[in-house]
């Protein structure tokens, strides 16, 4: 009689542990496919000129942060915002501190001519509870006098470190810092 109890006891476990495998399996497989509609890997190559592709890649590192598509969608639509000088979209990527220091004047006047493009997610690390950082870099060209003050050059290469907060996450870039950039 203990010898049937053990057997069903083992064909159970059996069952239950192949189910679990198989849905494992199903999720790697559902996040492997996930994985290969982002373009990872390789970056791409700076264009010779132009700003390049507009649309946001996202690095290995950066696609496997459980952030990382959320933080894709939400560079996408701030740089397609400047892209397309479009304020009241770029508003809805930008906490409200950011948004208030640059009103929509000011900030039409600052992207007048500019096209940001070949923009690469490289990583994205977490800067405390509900906080991220990514690490972005991109082209961007403009009329040359649209440039910075000190870097008045028609194309501008971008490695920049962008704090993102909340859910979905919105850009906190109150402050430059952590901004190199040069003429490209």
């Amino acid at each position: 009689m203990a010898r049937a109890g053990e057997r069903r006891w083992v064909v159970t476990f059996a069952v239950v542990l192949v189910v679990v495998l198989l849905g494992l399996l199903a999720v790697a497989g559902l996040r492997l496919a996930q994985m290969r509609s982002v373009p990872l890997g390789v970056a791409r190559e700076r264009p010779a000129q132009g700003a390049g592709p507009t649309e946001v890649e996202v690095s290995a590192d950066a696609w496997v942060h459980p952030a990382g598509p959320a933080v894709q969608d939400a560079l996408n639509r701030y740089f397609s915002a400047i892209n397309d000088k479009d304020y009241r979209s770029w508003v809805a990527t930008v906490t409200p501190a950011v948004a208030n220091q640059r009103p929509e004047a000011t900030w039409l006047q600052g992207y007048a001519s500019t096209t940001d493009g070949t923009i690469r997610i490289s990583r994205i690390d977490e800067a405390g509870p509900g906080r991220l950082v990514a690490l972005v870099s991109y082209v961007s060209t403009q009329d040359a006098e649209d440039g910075p003050d000190d870097l008045k050059v028609p194309r501008i290469c971008w490695r920049s470190s962008i704090p993102l907060v909340g859910s979905p996450p919105l850009v906190d870039m109150v402050k430059t810092s952590g901004v190199l950039r040069g003429s490209c």
